[in-house]
């Protein structure tokens, strides 16, 4: 995936966002050995022991106010039953 912090630090639109989600994707399939996290469940727990660990750490440069979570969980809840 090359320089992936270069990469998230460059999505700025939506077009940005659905490119980092194929690369994703992409990876995921072509270097699965490299991901820890190989079923959704681990996964979503791992984003999520992330979220909380991150977010009270002192390396922590994300304005969590400024994020839309319902537009983040409907992204995340169509994954589960889009066709």
């Amino acid at each position: 995936m090359g320089d992936i912090k270069k990469q998230i630090e460059e999505i700025y639109k939506k077009e940005d966002f659905l490119a980092f989600l194929k690369e994703l994707t992409f990876d995921f399939r072509e270097n699965p050995n490299e991901w820890e996290n190989k079923t959704i469940d681990l996964y979503i727990e791992a984003m999520l022991s992330w979220l909380e660990d991150y977010s009270s750490s002192e390396f922590n440069d994300i304005d969590w106010n400024g994020i839309n979570y319902s537009t983040m969980a409907k992204i995340l809840y169509m994954g589960k039953i889009y066709e």
